[in-house]
């Protein structure tokens, strides 16, 4: 009996030592949000939750001091009509009992909305979330690299997000052939995709696309495998210090920002603004490999 009796507390010592937090029956493991890019104004956060109760519980709310608007909002990622794009889930997110919710790239997750000053890796962002029945527990949010795996912290629960292949590597890096296959993933007969301008610069390229009244800008990466993208964003994308903070090297990212301009030059004020509507950065992960366009439809108002 003795033996029982310890063998259970080792065991709940273990579980309490992998918790990060606690609110009554739920234990929220590895809160990690990503490092953003100079001038984003939306930033991401990741974390587990596990329901230890008998009773089913729900996530309400949350709210952070970083955050202008001092709330973070719960979006699902999903696909509507082809199109990939976030919503705000107004009811919550359900925590069944005795189960494990997690909330990763390309799937359920926070979105700190409004930030005053872009996440810096290294730093902790507090914020406090608020379940139904648990009641509120404050939570600080490691900040990992902007893209990758968020190993802020030691924390590496989150898979690196390698994007969409594109195909054959020995065509990915003529400007004319990144268009064609995004066309091929993306564009649906209802829903024409244009890509342009395109600009390359050594392994990386910067695409323009519009797609159902939406728009932005993709940063592609050749691997391997060919070209995918890496990640989807606005005007921060034609910034040499932030695609350097991405992850680019200096050479790169300035030949690639001064490219684009160059692209752009002529372009529509319309379609340039239509760019600028993309708030914030959306990093591909597995979960988008075999979906849509990543358009936030929520932030491109």
């Amino acid at each position: 009996m003795k033996r029982i009796i310890v063998l259970a507390a080792a065991l709940f010592a273990s579980l309490a030592s992998a918790q990060d937090n606690t609110a009554g029956k739920i234990a929220i493991v590895h809160p990690a949000a990503r490092a953003m890019v100079p001038g984003a104004k939306v930033g991401g956060g990741y974390l587990a939750i596990t329901n230890t109760g008998t009773d089913a519980d729900k996530l309400v709310s949350s709210s952070a001091d970083r955050a202008r608007s001092v709330q973070l909002q719960l979006h699902e990622l999903r696909v509507d009509n082809g199109v990939m794009v976030m919503r705000e889930l107004k009811g919550g997110i359900e925590l069944p009992a005795g189960q494990t919710v997690e909330l990763k790239p390309g799937g359920y997750h926070l979105m700190f909305m409004d930030v005053d000053k872009p996440f810096k890796q290294g730093e902790t962002i507090k914020a406090t979330l608020t379940f139904e029945k648990a009641g509120s527990v404050d939570v600080d949010f490691a900040v990992g690299a902007a893209a990758g795996p968020l190993n802020a912290g030691g924390h590496d629960n989150h898979d690196a997000m390698p994007g969409m292949d594109m195909g054959d590597a020995t065509t990915q890096e003529d400007e004319q052939a990144i268009p064609a296959g995004l066309k091929t993933m993306f564009e649906t007969p209802d829903k024409p995709l244009t890509v342009m301008p395109v600009v390359v610069e050594g392994d990386w390229a910067i695409a323009g696309w519009q797609q159902d009244g939406r728009g932005g800008r993709a940063l592609l990466k050749k691997g391997q495998a060919g070209s995918s993208v890496h990640l989807c964003s606005g005007d921060s994308l034609r910034d040499a210090a932030a695609l350097e903070k991405i992850g680019l090297s200096k050479d790169a990212a300035t030949g690639l920002a001064a490219k684009l301009k160059q692209a752009e030059t002529g372009l529509d004020p319309r379609v340039l603004a239509l760019f600028a509507t993309f708030e914030g950065t959306v990093v591909m992960d597995a979960a988008a490999n075999d979906v849509g366009h990543s358009g936030h439809e929520s932030h491109a108002q």
